[in-house]
């Protein structure tokens, strides 16, 4: 994070309760009478009382002091509001320069997912109807329901054998996932310039043996006829929060490579029941710098802003910085895309969200799609980038981190 919270200037409290204004009548004249009867008990003897003077006194002088001291607690308290109306007109000025420096979005290129065999039946037009629900299914090889989602296809070795273990299974699904992925980015990454470096970076929870999908997946871009970049399987899934981290990198200009984000769930359905309420899933995304877009002319499909999490801070403030690094007021999201909340988390985060004034339709993809574990928020980003580039309106994505829940602004990507 660019920004540390704890070191800003806080925001100053604007008195708003004037003094009262019948407490500083009776104090007035209480002032008028104290003076007046000052100058009766200390005036001369010897001097006449029907005199201009003496009526000056006895008037003018009690009035003036009195209306001193009330005017001097009124200019008090509006020297008060002014100063602290000039302080925070001087913060919101300094915050929104230190936010427009460090709120830098990444572009996203490309999204896809995958979280069913046959692309009909994970179309992104159905999960937007609600015509997609995660349903109970009979297990693979266990006669009881299960309400999960996994991949039917492939469910064959090469030579049409049927799999008898859930890593000969998984093996054969991811390379079949790892070639839908990349068949559906592949325009994409044709169209990007040569002199664009582009990092390839699997996350694969839970994979038994990295090497041999790594071998899987250079199988796959063999037939694609891509062009070679370097790859690497990350050994921890990450959560949304390292885009935070990608970020900071990009300000200070030490990371400008364009990234293919590969990430791939598979469950046990063979030999275990699988989680209930779990899916299986595939997500692929194409994520650049902004200056690198800038520089190339790169067509995209979304802004994915820094993201905010509440770690040190509640819910309802982790939104309004979301927020904030999207540059966007509340009452222009249009959808909320939710995922991986557990229902105490969720509840929270449903009253930070109509505290803000957030109106848009809220979608739940672990009721839509199940809950694909780690992946869960790379799928989130992947149908709110499918959402803008439907609609080209403002996203709202809300998942969890590892520091609790996590709030990510997508918008229109606008021209390169």
């Amino acid at each position: 994070m660019p920004v540390d919270f704890d070191k800003l200037p806080p925001e100053e409290p604007v008195p708003d309760r004037p003094p009262s204004r019948f407490v500083w009548t009776i104090v007035f004249f209480v002032i008028v009478l104290a003076c007046i009867f000052a100058v009766l008990l200390l005036w001369p003897k010897g001097e006449p009382t029907q005199s201009l003077w003496f009526w000056i006194c006895v008037t003018v002088y009690p009035v003036g002091i009195a209306a001193f001291v009330v005017l001097r607690r009124y200019s008090i308290f509006e020297g008060r509001r002014l100063d602290a109306i000039a302080w925070n007109d001087a913060r919101e000025k300094y915050l929104n320069r230190v936010f427009e420096v460090a709120s830098q979005p990444l572009v996203l290129v490309a999204a896809a997912y995958r979280f069913a065999s046959d692309a009909k039946d994970d179309a992104f037009n159905k999960l937007l109807d609600g015509s997609i629900k995660l349903e109970p299914r009979i297990a693979l090889k266990h006669d009881a329901p299960v309400n999960a989602r996994w991949f039917d296809q492939p469910n064959t070795d090469e030579d049409g054998n049927r799999f008898n273990s859930d890593d000969e299974r998984q093996r054969h699904v991811r390379e079949w996932v790892f070639g839908e992925l990349i068949g559906d980015v592949a325009d994409a990454i044709r169209a990007l310039p040569s002199e664009l470096k582009v990092a390839i970076q699997l996350v694969l929870p839970d994979v038994a043996n990295p090497d041999e999908a790594l071998a899987s997946w250079d199988r796959q871009w063999m037939k694609s006829k891509l062009q070679l970049h370097k790859v690497e399987v990350l050994p921890e899934p990450p959560d949304l929060m390292a885009l935070d981290a990608w970020l900071d990198r990009i300000n200070q200009k030490r990371d400008q490579k364009a990234r293919l984000l590969i990430f791939v769930r598979l469950n046990s359905v063979l030999q275990a029941l699988p989680p209930d309420g779990s899916a299986e899933a595939g997500v692929a995304l194409l994520v650049m710098p902004e200056p690198m877009q800038h520089r190339f002319k790169t067509d995209s499909i979304a802004r994915l802003h820094r993201p905010n999490d509440t770690n040190g801070c509640p819910v309802d403030v982790a939104l309004a910085r979301a927020l904030r690094w999207g540059r966007m007021e509340s009452s222009a999201v249009s959808r909320i895309w939710q995922c991986a909340l557990d229902p105490a988390v969720k509840n929270a985060v449903t009253a930070a969200v109509v505290k803000a004034g957030i109106t848009g339709t809220a979608t739940n993809i672990d009721y839509i799609v199940g809950h694909a574990g780690e992946v869960a928020s790379w799928l989130g980003i992947a149908c709110a980038a499918k959402a803008i580039a439907r609609d080209g309106t403002p996203q709202l994505l809300v998942t969890a981190g590892k520091s609790g829940s996590c709030f990510s602004v997508l918008r229109n990507g606008g021209p390169p």
